[in-house]
């Protein structure tokens, strides 16, 4: 039986251009092209969404980076840069199966993300993105980063979740054979996919056996 459906953010909820972030850190006179990635970040970045570092710290390094000071508008302006949209028909269906399941986001991301989407900037509804989920579980607040198995073992706990009653829906491979080595039900699909019929099938394969 499923009860809780777990949903990464960039490519799933929300469409993501990586390609557009690392040209914002690019204006900025950073090279981010081997530390910003479409799955999961290293380096500086890595450590950001790691809950390593917070944002002052973030910014003071980007900063020796980028030889001259960076602003905490500035830097959260480049992370802001992964999201180009949050399609509404997924946020009206994530509002259907919220009145059926347990909805966990669970992200690889930052400070300046999150403080943004939790406002009505998220959606074209003006909605903020907690209103899509009964929980938000996030890798700087987690402390660790997918595809960590540590990551899935957090989350599960923090919301009393048992592996086997989850299905996680992400773009990275890496992330859901991560999940799946825990018992958890996983669909990969490619980044920005629809992911709705997908869903639906292995709802209606584990809730109907």
């Amino acid at each position: 039986m499923i009860r809780n459906i777990l949903l990464d953010m960039g490519g799933v909820v929300t469409l993501q251009d990586a390609d557009e972030a690392r040209r914002r850190f690019a204006d900025l006179g950073i090279d981010s092209g081997k530390l910003v990635h479409s799955y999961g970040q290293t380096g500086v970045f890595g450590a950001f969404e790691a809950g390593e570092i917070d944002e002052e710290d973030f910014c003071a390094e980007l900063s020796r980076m980028a030889g001259r000071e960076i602003s905490l508008q500035e830097a959260a302006h480049c992370c802001l840069g992964f999201k180009k949209e949050a399609p509404i028909d997924r946020l009206h269906y994530l509002l259907e199966l919220k009145q059926k399941y347990h909805l966990c986001l669970v992200s690889n991301t930052n400070p300046f993300v999150i403080n943004d989407h939790c406002t009505s900037n998220f959606s074209s509804d003006g909605r903020p993105i907690s209103d899509y989920f009964h929980s938000l579980l996030l890798s700087y607040k987690l402390k660790v980063c997918k595809p960590d198995k540590e990551f899935f073992i957090r989350a599960l706990a923090a919301d009393n979740m048992k592996a086997e009653e989850c299905v996680f829906i992400d773009d990275s491979l890496t992330n859901i054979q991560s999940a799946e080595a825990l018992g958890i039900h996983g669909i990969h699909i490619n980044t920005n996919e629809p992911w709705r019929e997908k869903l639906e099938k292995i709802l209606s394969s584990e809730n109907h056996a």
